[in-house]
């Protein structure tokens, strides 16, 4: 059983459907820890979405997909969104540094 006093470490690369077995969020990238957060500081910070265009939106990062554009925004207006970590996950381990900045300013607030 999962107490504070435990951790379970879970090492993939096949994240989806994780979000609801994690609470905190450690990504190492080329031997280098480049996330750990809480997982509710990511939601905090970030929107999760399926757009059908994501034109004038302030987009972080997006991928396409038959149903739209899966994006990630920066979460200004304190609203919540389930955290899409496999969106997350590539737009980290791409090197977005926009994404990257808003993440690491999470660990220094």
């Amino acid at each position: 059983m999962l107490t504070d006093n435990r951790c379970i470490v879970i090492s993939t690369h096949q994240v989806r459907d994780l979000d609801s077995l994690i609470d905190t969020l450690l990504v190492l990238n080329d031997r280098e820890i480049v996330v750990n957060l809480p997982m509710d500081d990511v939601v905090d910070k970030l929107i999760f979405g399926l757009y059908p265009d994501t034109e004038g939106l302030p987009v972080i990062y997006e991928e396409e997909s038959i149903r739209g554009k899966n994006a990630i925004l920066r979460n200004t207006a304190g609203k919540f969104s389930k955290v899409d970590l496999e969106l997350l996950f590539n737009g980290i381990i791409t090197g977005n540094k926009t994404l990257l900045g808003i993440l690491k300013i999470s660990l220094n607030e």
